[in-house]
């Protein structure tokens, strides 16, 4: 079951990502929120396709945010996690901070979302 995460930092960027795949879909379906730098934004991606890119832009050199490039201060709690068996690796957010896009800061957040979908 797939669930959405709330992203916001200090400059006003928020918005809300889908997070992990549906039952029937997550061998094919893995979403995640993504660092786009040619949109400055955060942006829902999914992973598991052959070439995953921005889905504004068609940018493919994008950033996961469980990559240590973007995490600022790795929080306590545990707001989101996803285990992609066929990415190799537990995709994972936290309480922590982030790298903005928008303002280049370590202030972006995420949060529990209001959604779970299947």
């Amino acid at each position: 079951m797939g669930s959405q995460v709330k992203v916001s930092c200090k400059c006003g960027l928020n918005k809300s990502i889908l997070i992990g795949g549906g039952m029937e879909s997550s061998s094919y379906e893995c979403f995640f929120p993504c660092f786009c730098k040619n949109c400055s934004d955060v942006v829902e991606v999914n992973l598991l396709d052959l070439n995953p890119k921005c889905p504004e832009c068609g940018e493919e050199n994008i950033i996961a945010f469980d990559n240590r490039l973007l995490i600022g201060e790795k929080g306590k709690q545990v707001i989101e996690s996803w285990h992609a068996f066929e990415l190799g690796r537990e995709l994972l957010l936290t309480n922590g901070t982030y790298k903005c896009p928008k303002c280049n800061t370590q202030n972006l957040r995420f949060s529990m979302g209001d959604l779970y979908w299947d």
